[in-house]
């Protein structure tokens, strides 16, 4: 973040809750307390391990058919899928940190510049990503170089949810946005629809149905978009309520530049990460079909730790921001500090 030389504000007698959001006239000042930290990482702890706990599910409705290279190409076909997406991680993390500064200023109508420009890029690229599906499942099965029934699922499960590409980035958008207004009890709603759908439709279509990997992928592209939906109407609807944000505002040249260099050192830190997952995962198709399939059931257990800790991540992210934003040296002292503790 470079040198940041905040002039110190005299704090507020009392502290909005996080949860629910300050108004702009009182955005810029507040106090960071454990309290404040928590009540944006439990939920959001709470939601994210939502995320692993439908890979388990997934994981378990593949394994009913007895098949290990089923369940060989649903962890290969997922990693595929995570590898490409991680190239929008900004559109979730970097959305929280812009509208949290904007929150932090007061500035309701950045707040609604910076949710729209988000969508624009989401739904642009994940049109291109879904019209490019049959390319990118091509390259996994390269790169994965594992049996021809391995490959044959992962082509299928990338083929199919890669269709959910513009509802899932639209999702990383308003999921931003909520977090950045530090709303960590409606991103836990958000997040408990999206997996709550996914993981009644993977028993439905994959088990009940019978349609195995495919059923798994269609259950996501279902979960994608009801949730979207969900997520749409509750940010516009708060919108009708404000000023009209000004086209020329939205469409801010400088504004898109500076998202897209969010994403920069964010997509450096994920890619080392998904890197050593990629690997794990080659060197295991390697040793056969049923090491790959123990392993993507390892893996799944491995990830709800991250998980736990990307609550708190979310909170240094909102926390921070907002004191950056109001130009508090206080607030966002006490916000590193009591993060990293």
């Amino acid at each position: 973040m470079g040198h940041i030389g905040f002039p110190i504000k005299p704090q507020s007698a009392r502290q909005q809750s996080l949860d629910k959001g300050a108004t702009p006239a009182d955005a810029r000042s507040f106090v960071v307390t454990n309290g404040s930290v928590l009540a944006i990482a439990v939920p959001m702890t709470l939601a994210y391990l939502t995320t692993p706990l439908l890979g388990l599910v997934d994981t378990a409705v593949v394994g009913q058919f007895g098949d290990a290279a089923l369940l060989g190409g649903l962890a290969a076909g997922a990693l595929v899928f995570d590898v490409v997406f991680t190239t929008f991680n900004f559109l979730r993390s970097g959305t929280t940190g812009l509208v949290a500064q904007a929150f932090g200023r007061g500035d309701a109508l950045e707040e609604q510049a910076v949710f729209w420009r988000a969508v624009l890029i989401a739904v642009v690229a994940g049109v291109v990503m879904a019209a490019l599906s049959p390319l990118i499942a091509l390259g996994g099965q390269w790169f994965m170089d594992a049996g021809p029934r391995v490959s044959e699922a992962l082509g299928v499960y990338v083929r199919i949810r890669l269709l959910a590409a513009p509802f899932s980035l639209i999702n990383y958008a308003v999921l931003g946005y909520v977090l950045g207004r530090g709303e960590g009890g409606l991103g836990l709603i958000l997040q408990l629809v999206l997996n709550g759908i996914n993981i009644a439709l993977c028993f439905l279509l994959g088990l009940e149905l019978g349609w195995g990997v495919a059923g798994v992928a269609w259950a996501t592209v279902t979960g994608e978009f009801l949730a979207m939906l969900l997520g749409l109407a509750i940010v516009v609807s708060r919108f009708r309520s404000g000023p009209p944000l000004p086209r020329h505002r939205l469409l801010d040249i400088s504004a898109f530049l500076h998202m897209l260099s969010l994403n920069r050192d964010i997509m450096i830190r994920s890619f080392s990460l998904l890197a050593a997952f990629a690997l794990f995962t080659r060197q295991g198709a390697a040793f056969g079909t049923v090491t790959l399939a123990a392993n993507a059931v390892l893996m799944n257990f491995f990830l709800v730790a991250g998980y736990f800790l990307d609550g708190f991540a979310t909170a240094a992210e909102q926390l921070a921001g907002r004191a950056v934003g109001a130009r508090a040296e206080q607030p966002f002292r006490q916000a590193v500090r009591l993060t990293l503790f």
